[in-house]
């Protein structure tokens, strides 16, 4: 009767068609409700796309014998289902998508087995219904169909039910138009990884991602060539620039009254007209034709403030300004609220965590979704680099990460800015281990290295403050814990985000630790801290961010990122509030004005802080904020912060082109090593 029953099984193509093809129509819905919490009208397209694959797999699986055609099922259904997860999980952790050129550094972010596993636990419903077509696989093929090899007309109407499916999806897809984010654009056009697996589902990204990974970016741009960049008109002329309006300082430290001329930040060397017919290769004259029409900025009343003081600036781990407080934090407290403040202060998470975050506060370039940017640029030449640019005026520049050497390829990236001493977790920098390892002892260790010289420029990328912030696991959080519940103010807070505090205090100690040393030496008065976010602090349990906060930020696209970061120095009488809207990106030109470097403005995709600029945050999906508007990239939605009567015709279509011109050029400028062709 059993081999009857098995006889019976059916065997057709049409059970294949339909089964794979619900099975990715749910496993599309079930990822975009899991990540989205709910269903617009994109999810038209991931649903028709979810069909094609479906078909795909169908029709791959009547090529060959029964048991052929069965191993292929499983393993390709099998990799699609636990894809899904992977991406599920990542995402819970990282709040941002598994690109397939991270899976390469997800070896390195997914070492902490502890998060990963917790992330499983606490997503395993969500990942027991992404597997459940998996599960229901096994079952009706043991019972009730079969791989069997259908009969060759049937395969054959197979092969063409999937064509027409892939003609109607991609026919379909200007449904919704053509703008800039439309899913038409984002499936022909530049790829944009989160606005890709939003509007046209997991698989197309993955495609899509595959390709650019594999071939690079192919869009391309073009610039045109400003002749006038080839004459001096712009470097003859200084121009008297008033005090700008969104700085204040709460004390007497402003210019006098003597109105003194300040001239454009460039590099008189550079002649763009020339750089653009001296090569032949279209994207060396495209940049350059770029950059000739890029308006500089100029120096200011601030320009060298800080000119050879010694440097400490610190990329701090999953900082969040509403982390800081005079009780707990007061050395952090001190450095983001007793220097330059800044208020309206932007981290944009990008598109691989930690590492990106570092790449654009060091470098001042928007890192690429499809690339490791940070990687890549460890082969190119940064000659505005602290590190680089310190070192030709006589400093010794040295950088510290308190976790593994390799971890994102450090012993790379970090030499190449210019900092010559390098050191990390077993290349050179021996501190204990408790399944963390402690920013204080860090600094303990290492800072003999440097505290002598005449002028030093040191780089630390903290650890301390690295997620899971619980008690049970996080040794910083433990060591801090009794310390921080005894100071903490609020009574609102859970213990969650009191272990984040715990965490972030050992960085606070750090950085104590080193003024009292620079005091001691008479050093204090002749250095400046700067200290920046790499990213808020994801590893935060839903709510909980937003308890830290105060108030509802995490569903809010712009907001979830408004973070701080500080530039201070104990020779600052009173702090000096800048209330223009800024990011990331603009830490490194600020950092150079104010040590008094020469360097071109136009070549950073940042701008100095302290000069006359039009105020743009970019964010990873091609949102913005400018001193004007709102606008969402997911949702098409624009909220103007001025009259919308007040905002000239146009203007919106012009920062979109130019939020996309910022980001294609950072990733042109390194895929051609532009500097060490104009350099």
């Amino acid at each position: 009767m059993a081999k009857t029953t098995n006889n019976n099984k059916n065997t057709s193509f049409l059970w294949r068609a339909i089964f794979f093809a619900l099975s990715f129509i749910y496993l599309e819905l079930l990822f975009h409700f899991a990540i989205y919490k709910n269903f617009s009208r994109n999810i038209i397209h991931p649903v028709l796309f979810a069909i094609c694959t479906g078909l795909v797999l169908a029709v791959i699986t009547s090529l060959f014998k029964k048991v052929g055609n069965a191993i292929a099922a499983y393993i390709i259904f099998s990799v699609f289902s636990v894809y899904y997860v992977a991406q599920l999980v990542y995402y819970r952790i990282f709040r941002t998508f598994l690109s397939l050129v991270s899976i390469g550094g997800a070896g390195d972010a997914m070492n902490f087995k502890t998060v990963m596993f917790s992330a499983i636990f606490k997503n395993i419903i969500w990942i027991i219904l992404l597997l459940l077509p998996l599960i229901c696989l096994i079952v009706i093929n043991r019972f009730f169909v079969s791989f069997k090899r259908p009969a060759l007309k049937q395969g054959l109407i197979g092969v063409a039910a999937t064509i027409a499916s892939f003609v109607l999806a991609i026919g379909l897809l200007p449904f919704f138009g053509r703008d800039t984010y439309s899913p038409y654009t984002l499936f022909h056009g530049r790829y944009i990884l989160e606005l890709s697996m939003n509007k046209l589902g997991v698989m197309v990204t993955t495609i899509r991602d595959g390709i650019t990974m594999i071939s690079g970016d192919k869009s391309s741009k073009s610039f045109d060539l400003n002749e006038s960049s080839s004459d001096s008109s712009l470097t003859d002329d200084t121009e008297d620039i008033e005090e700008d309006s969104t700085l204040s300082a709460e004390n007497d430290d402003v210019p006098d009254n003597s109105a003194p001329s300040y001239v454009p930040q460039i590099d008189e060397s550079l002649d763009f007209y020339k750089l653009y017919n001296n090569t032949e290769d279209e994207n060396l004259k495209n940049l350059s034709a770029y950059f000739s029409n890029v308006a500089p900025t100029y120096t200011n009343e601030y320009t060298g403030l800080f000119k050879d003081y010694n440097v400490i600036f610190v990329t701090a781990e999953s900082l969040s300004k509403y982390g800081i407080s005079k009780e707990c934090t007061p050395t952090l407290y001190k450095i983001y609220n007793e220097g330059f403040v800044f208020d309206n202060y932007y981290d944009p998470l990008w598109y691989h965590s930690t590492i990106d975050g570092e790449y654009t506060n060091c470098l001042s370039q928007y890192p690429c979704s499809s690339d490791w940017s940070f990687e890549k640029s460890g082969k190119t030449y940064q000659p505005y680099a602290l590190g680089n640019a310190l070192n030709k005026l006589g400093y010794n520049s040295y950088a510290y990460h308190d976790f593994d050497a390799t971890y994102y390829d450090r012993t790379t990236t970090h030499p190449n800015m210019g900092y010559t001493t390098f050191k990390a977790i077993d290349y050179g920098l021996d501190i204990p281990f408790y399944n963390m390892y402690s920013d204080l002892d860090a600094m303990e260790a290492v800072y003999n290295d440097f505290i002598t010289d005449d002028k030093f420029n040191m780089y630390f990328m903290s650890f301390s403050g690295h997620l899971p912030y619980d008690y049970s696991y996080q040794y910083m959080c433990q060591k801090n814990r009794e310390e921080a519940e005894s100071l903490v103010a609020r009574d609102d807070l859970s213990d969650e985000a009191i272990a984040y505090i715990a965490a972030q205090m050992e960085l606070d100690k750090a950085l104590e630790f080193l003024i009292n040393e620079l005091d001691k030496r008479g050093k204090l008065e002749k250095t400046v801290f700067i200290v920046g976010p790499d990213h808020y602090p994801y590893g935060l349990t839903d709510g909980v961010y937003n308890e830290l906060a105060g108030k509802d930020i995490e569903d809010d696209p712009f907001e979830l990122h408004s973070n701080g970061f500080g530039i201070w120095s104990a020779s600052m009488e009173k702090p000096v509030k800048v209330d223009k809207l800024c990011s990331s990106v603009d830490i490194l030109p600020t950092v150079l004005n104010l040590l008094g470097v020469n360097y071109d403005s136009r070549l950073l995709a940042g701008h100095d802080l302290m000069s006359d600029f039009e105020e743009l945050v970019i964010f990873a999906n091609q949102s913005f904020i400018t001193d004007k508007v709102r606008y969402n990239a997911a949702t098409g939605e624009t909220i103007y912060t001025v009259p919308a009567s007040t905002v000239p015709e146009g203007y919106l279509e012009s920062k979109i082109e130019e939020v996309e011109n910022r980001l294609y050029i950072s990733n042109l400028l390194i895929d051609e090593d532009y500097f060490n062709y104009i350099y």
